[in-house]
């Protein structure tokens, strides 16, 4: 059945009635083992193999980085690193802890950290990450424990930039043969040692012995399990299965709150979900139109899809891509209203009086509902006459897909960045490895907020973007997510960032 507007809430009544009925709770979990389900299970182990959050957080507990954003307080932490000074606007001073190894014995020292910018600013080996890496001039051994990292230009999210270089052993990179080896059997500094990993089964991490930090207190064990469907990984959590459970939907959270031993934490969330529609030159299709792209736009009620599949546990985007905490969101630029019949006239004056047919791709698994979010879109888009052929793709391929910009023409995405307006706004650059826009008056504000330091000239370069995105409709605009998280009570010290990323510093387990 193809969902419409009309009868989106009959299929929101009768999703409800299939949630899962509160089940007896299991026997306790083991002792000293910490059990979290997330949607997919990671292609590679290495942190810097791609930004997805539920891969980094699981190569997290074993490679670690310099630094660390720490959700509680927003501020950046010295983890590897004991601190880092400017000794001017382009050159970072950066002082490593003493008496660090990694698991095989090799010492952390200036000559790894240096190595790890090298593989770090190398896009062959890391394209996930260029946006980070192009701002890096190059990294500089000192001493043992001191290390220059030299910046092409001051850049002001610095913070992010030293946050993201995971550091890595150079002989056992080089004895693995690099970036697939390494994702497959990591070593690092980390809390915790990979033990075990069955694909799309199970991965298990024992604690690290030896680690030189203050290890979580009563997990001696980390058991990662991938369970792509939303409800699935919420029964399991009522059952008693699982310790955390990612992406809880809202359907589940009320059994989730009244259910004995659980809580739901709500965080709101860095992501920003929209459906991408492709203007590339590779690929000519009716959304090359501005007026097909404005009449999408006009054709989706946000407002039915956020209070209907969300309970109004999200935020509508007003419009533009920056949230309302970020340098250069403009509050005069407004969402484009439920308009139905204004998209119908955009149509016709564009040559489609009655409407086309297009490829809709769209991911199972990887977000929370992304499925129905798909389904209300595409009916919402059938009453104006177009008619979405919906493609599911799994997680993996999704992201595949995604990288590869194979989402083309129409492709629902969520896209969650650091917390900084460039490392948002620099996916929509015309040669950005996902991006689906071409448009160089963008690209050129991009590269300009990019590099100004000045809070109020960054804040204009970023409005201006927002009205460019904003009248050419370069996306559907949809939402702002808020992230819902499972959690046992056994468990202290969970605090997820907006980005859904998190470390297991300062948890412990009873």
């Amino acid at each position: 059945m193809t969902i419409t507007r009309r009868n989106f809430t009959t299929a929101l009544v009768a999703a409800s009635l299939l949630a899962p009925w509160l089940p007896t709770p299991a026997p306790a979990l083991e002792a000293g083992t910490l059990t979290i389900a997330q949607g997919f299970d990671p292609v590679s182990l290495w942190p810097n193999y791609s930004t997805t959050q539920e891969q980094i957080n699981v190569g997290n507990l074993i490679v670690e980085t310099l630094f660390w954003v720490d959700p509680k307080t927003n501020k950046t932490e010295a983890i590897l690193a004991e601190k880092y000074d400017l000794v001017d606007p382009k050159t970072v001073k950066i002082t490593l802890r003493p008496g660090i190894k990694f698991t095989n014995g090799e010492p952390l020292n200036a000559d790894a950290v240096v190595h790890s910018f090298n593989v770090f600013m190398d896009v062959k080996t890391t394209p996930a990450y260029g946006r980070y890496a192009v701002t890096i001039d190059k990294a500089e051994k000192v001493d043992d424990r001191t290390v220059l990292v030299h910046m092409k230009f001051p850049y002001p999210a610095l913070d992010l930039v030293l946050s993201q270089v995971f550091i890595l052993p150079p002989a056992y990179w080089r004895e693995v043969g690099g970036a697939d080896g390494f994702g497959r059997k990591p070593v690092g500094t980390g809390p915790f040692m990979l033990k075990d990993w069955v694909r799309d089964s199970r991965l298990v991490m024992d604690a690290n012995p030896n680690y030189w930090g203050e290890a979580p207190k009563g997990i001696k064990r980390v058991v990662w399990r991938p369970i792509p469907d939303d409800t699935v990984r919420a029964s399991g959590l009522l059952a008693g299965e699982f310790d955390i459970a990612t992406n809880v939907p809202i359907m589940s959270s009320d059994q989730v709150k009244s259910q004995k031993g659980l809580k739901l934490l709500s965080i709101p969330s860095y992501r920003i979900f929209t459906v991408g529609l492709s203007n590339l030159p590779d690929q000519k299709s009716p959304l090359h139109d501005k007026r097909v792209r404005q009449a999408i736009n006009y054709a989706i009620d946000k407002k039915a899809i956020i209070d209907g599949l969300f309970r109004g546990e999200a935020r509508a985007l007003n419009g533009q891509l920056l949230r309302e905490s970020q340098i250069g969101f403009d509050p005069a630029i407004k969402d484009y209203p439920y308009d139905p019949a204004k998209a119908k006239a955009l149509l016709a004056e564009a040559g489609f009086p009655k409407g086309f047919e297009i490829a809709f791709k769209f991911p199972t698994g990887r977000y929370a509902q992304d499925r129905e979010v798909a389904e209300a879109v595409a009916g919402m888009l059938a009453e104006v006459g177009i008619n979405a052929k919906m493609m599911s793709l799994e997680p993996g391929e999704f992201l595949r897909q995604l990288s590869g910009r194979e989402l083309q023409p129409m492709g629902y995405v969520g896209l969650a960045p650091a917390d900084d307006p460039d490392l948002q706004m620099s996916q929509y650059r015309s040669d950005w490895r996902y991006s689906y826009v071409s448009n160089p008056d963008l690209d050129k504000l991009i590269d300009a907020g990019a590099q100004e330091v000045d809070r109020e000239k960054r804040a204009e370069i970023y409005r201006k973007a927002g009205r460019i995105m904003h009248d050419e409709a370069s996306v559907l605009f949809l939402y702002q997510a808020i992230d819902l998280y499972g959690i046992a009570d056994r468990v202290s010290g969970f605090v997820p960032r907006g980005d859904q990323r998190w470390t297991i510093y300062g948890m412990s387990l009873k």
